[in-house]
């Protein structure tokens, strides 16, 4: 037995046995000094080269940093604080953790400061009444939003040499909803060469570090936006997912993300999108610190599409049939730590013990297929060739040459990169067997799932690894990948911490439009197990 202190709730756990559940000890062993292995070796070695170079950051010297979305929202329209003060405490709070994390790539500090200002006059002068505030949820509120989402002045590179100087002419649609809702762009957040790897780093703006750990990996490739929000750059982020985008940073950095049901959030302005794509995994979603905010934000950004969710019904968690899947079959991702298998293991013993409607085991073999799924029908969406844009469309990357070239520091690409290229030249499986595959899944979990259940399903093997470690196991996206592929509602829930201090979480599944069901659970679950826990001890007085 041992003593577990979470958010100041002291519970006592056998890490080796949940009733109902079993977990062989033995087993977790054999894993350990087995199959683990090779992660293990890998792990000592990346960990003996960052040796030394770890940076923490401070504090926050403002608590107001440390507040939800929707609370800050609230305090402002009471006039317990003013939009300035905010945004202001916000800014200072960037200034102060940004030359860790390297988060924040372009900045509009003096413009946003200048709109908060315009807020508080016209607030004072009546102007602004309770029904601008409803009209307008998150008044005041500062946001991020990757550079590849196209902010009107910014840059908008997409981390590429070739559009190193290129200035967004017009907001994303997603930007402008924001500015609607009366939410204030403080600046735009870093991410991969054209938004596809595992981690954040290009040649333009530099690697986003983990708040948690400088020397782990922020995840791609919302990396900025997650890596701030953990840190208490920003209470909110919009970002977006063709593969586990938002979900993979939200993981790594311990907040929550919600990749919404496809389809319903308009795409022009997302990194070479028009909007009037036929055929596409992306879809925008939200980042915050608690699962109280998801809701509201993603009301927003489905804009006309609010009627096809049910985001205002209220669920009862106890009577919500839970499914869960501990891992898949899948041999190219890395096997799963003890202690990510047994945070799992826990989560489906809280329904167990709290529910109306037993937790049951859901094992569907296709599962293991997710990584091939993805694969294919990324090369289905429309005016997307990888060769081609990763040279902002001016030529075509001859991934050979270019690793070369990168062998003695001459490409204008990284490694991520040129594996996504060099990907997309990869054999794939057949075409009738993958949209036969895709289809057969899709009928399993509809047929299951249906409209009153959630899926528990992984994130990862393990939490954050080392920078570049991701280049030596690059299929385990592969368990946020297959949702994208399925065009599936996903929340990414934060479960606390591990033993090394970084953010351990659950993907919670739903059927398409059913996303009110996961944001539920996503309560439940931060209810039950703390939620977000702060990279940084608060200075309380």
């Amino acid at each position: 037995m041992k003593t577990v202190l979470i958010h100041k709730i002291t519970i006592k756990e056998d890490e080796n046995h949940y009733e109902g559940i079993s977990f062989d000890v033995s087993e977790a062993a054999a894993v350990v000094t087995d199959d683990l292995l090779p992660d293990r070796l890998i792990d000592c070695l990346f960990g003996l080269y960052y040796k030394s170079k770890r940076k923490y950051i401070s504090p926050p010297t403002n608590l107001l940093v440390c507040e939800s979305a929707t609370s800050l929202a609230e305090k402002i329209r009471n006039k317990t604080v003013s939009c300035e003060q905010v945004v202001q405490a916000f800014i200072n709070r960037i200034e102060e953790i940004n030359g860790v994390v390297n988060a924040i790539v372009g900045c509009r500090f003096d413009a946003a400061i200048q709109e908060a200002k315009s807020i508080d006059a016209n607030i004072k002068n009546g102007l602004i009444t309770d029904k601008t505030f409803e009209a307008k949820p998150f008044l005041g509120i500062p946001y991020t939003t990757k550079e590849s989402s196209s902010c009107k002045g910014m840059r908008n590179t997409f981390g590429l040499i070739a559009r190193q100087n290129k200035i967004a002419e017009e907001d994303a649609d997603i930007v402008k909803l924001m500015t609607n809702a009366g939410a204030i762009l403080v600046g735009v957040s870093n991410m991969p060469q054209l938004n596809m790897w595992q981690e954040t780093d290009n040649p333009i703006y530099g690697r986003t570090n983990n708040p948690y750990d400088s020397t782990r990996n922020a995840g791609g490739s919302c990396a900025g936006d997650c890596a701030a929000i953990a840190a208490g750059g920003v209470p909110i982020a919009v970002g977006t997912d063709i593969g586990g985008s938002v979900r993979i940073p939200a993981f790594m950095n311990g907040i929550f993300g919600h990749k919404t049901t496809s389809g319903l959030i308009s795409t022009k302005g997302l990194t070479n999108r028009t909007g009037l794509e036929k055929v596409t995994m992306l879809t925008a979603g939200t980042l915050t610190k608690t699962a109280n905010d998801i809701a509201p934000l993603l009301k927003i950004l489905v804009d006309k599409n609010v009627d096809k969710l049910k985001l205002d019904e209220k669920v009862n968690v106890k009577n919500i049939q839970v499914f869960y899947t501990l891992e898949t079959e899948d041999l190219k991702i890395s096997p799963f730590t003890p202690e990510m298998k047994n945070k799992i293991v826990k989560v489906v013993k809280h329904f167990e013990n709290n529910s109306n409607i037993p937790p049951q085991k859901l094992d569907i073999p296709e599962f293991k297929f997710g990584g091939d799924l993805w694969r294919y029908w990324i090369r289905q969406e429309d005016n997307v060739n990888y060769a081609r844009d990763f040279t902002g469309c001016t030529g075509k990357v001859n991934v050979f040459i270019e690793f070369l070239k990168l062998l003695i520091g001459q490409s204008n690409y990284n490694i991520g990169a040129l594996l996504t290229i060099f990907n997309e030249k990869l054999p794939i499986k057949k075409k009738q067997w993958i949209e036969t595959t895709t289809e057969q899944l899709l009928q399993r979990l509809m047929s299951k799932l249906g409209e009153n259940a959630v899926l528990i399903y992984p994130s990862a093997p393990f939490t954050a690894s080392y920078h570049n470690a991701s280049v030596l196991r690059p299929w385990n996206f592969n368990y946020f990948a297959i949702w994208n592929a399925l065009k599936f509602p996903v929340t990414q829930v934060p479960l606390g911490l591990d033993s090394q201090g970084l953010p351990l979480g659950i993907q919670v599944v739903a059927p398409p439009y059913q996303d009110h069901l996961c944001i539920a659970v996503a309560k439940e679950l931060e209810n039950a197990f703390g939620g977000y826990v702060p990279p940084f001890d608060l200075q309380t007085k």
